[in-house]
């Protein structure tokens, strides 16, 4: 099971916030699908349930996520605020962030030699 693009996006940021603390990791960084600011949370809280099911990043849910009013059959929670700075990436997604750089910079570095 890949990533889309936004999850790419939310696991490097991850990253870097983590190795950079200059960096942060929030959720106004994204253009999410939904207008409404609840349903954005909403939306943003599936995404990172989705990479922490997949092992590539940790924090304890009553640590990050605040929970209240309506639940969202959408996105299946009913997260209203979202603490980022307690999200962590985990050793595997790590691997993959850095597997992810590594090839492009080959690339790059090629696209110089001979562009």
């Amino acid at each position: 099971m890949g990533l889309n693009t936004l999850e790419s996006e939310m696991l490097l940021d991850i990253y870097d916030a983590d190795m950079l603390p200059e960096m942060p990791f929030e959720i106004e960084n994204y253009k999410l699908t939904e207008e409404d600011p609840k349903n954005k949370i909403q939306e943003f809280a599936f995404y990172l349930k989705r990479l922490k099911r997949l092992g590539l990043i940790k924090y304890e849910e009553k640590e990050v996520f605040s929970k209240g009013g309506s639940h969202s059959t959408k996105y299946n929670n009913n997260v209203t605020i979202i603490y980022e700075d307690k999200i962590h990436i985990d050793s595997k997604g790590i691997k993959l962030v850095e597997r992810y750089n590594y090839s492009n910079l080959k690339i790059q570095s090629k696209m110089y030699r001979y562009g």
